[in-house]
């Protein structure tokens, strides 16, 4: 049998990607068919980079699609989590592959949530750790880790500051970054 799809690389999560998809789409048991979704116009790759999403689908504009999965949720929750992720990215794909469809997460994004079994637009697979931060917010009085951030922004300056405080004990968090605890805005973030 052959199977529809390219690759785009040789990672062993793509090729299960692939193989999953020509279930969705081809098999009896979800509501996307073939009708909806043309596999021999979708390249299936893996990203070891991909750290905040689990999937996402990019277009060329002209209705070919690269749906591109995380290493990091394989590897932390499993491919089952990679399912539902791959099926929300088929729906991405009908989108682009459907003149007069709107892209992205609204009405015809919501009419695919239920009939794939699909938990809407974010899921959460696995817990996140301290460590999959840039950025870690710390309690200063014990309660542990609080938050993070993936790049600079307001909320690590204010921390930093002193302007923001953990939400069980009103303490001032300690914030950690790439070279340790900064205790005081960096200068290049000085203004």
């Amino acid at each position: 049998m052959t199977v529809a799809g390219h690759l785009g690389d040789t990672h062993e999560l793509s090729e299960r990607a692939r193989q999953y998809a020509n279930e969705v789409i081809f098999g009896k048991e979800w509501s996307l068919t073939p009708d909806h979704v043309d596999l021999d116009r979708v390249t299936f790759e893996t990203s070891s980079r991909m750290q905040q999403k689990h999937g996402v689908c990019a277009s060329d504009g002209n209705g070919n699609s690269t749906i591109r999965l995380s290493e990091k949720t394989y590897e932390r929750a499993g491919f089952e989590a990679i399912q539902e992720t791959i099926r929300h990215e088929l729906v991405h794909a009908y989108q682009q592959q459907t003149a007069g469809v709107d892209t992205g997460h609204g009405t015809s994004f919501k009419q695919w949530v239920d009939q794939l079994n699909l938990s809407g637009r974010c899921s959460t697979h696995y817990e996140t750790l301290p460590g999959d931060y840039k950025y870690r917010f710390y309690c200063d009085q014990g309660c542990g880790f609080i938050s993070g951030r993936h790049r600079w922004s307001k909320a690590v300056r204010r921390a930093i500051r002193g302007n923001i405080v953990c939400g069980e004990c009103d303490s001032t968090l300690r914030v950690e970054g790439p070279d340790g605890v900064l205790d005081e805005l960096p200068e290049w973030r000085k203004d």
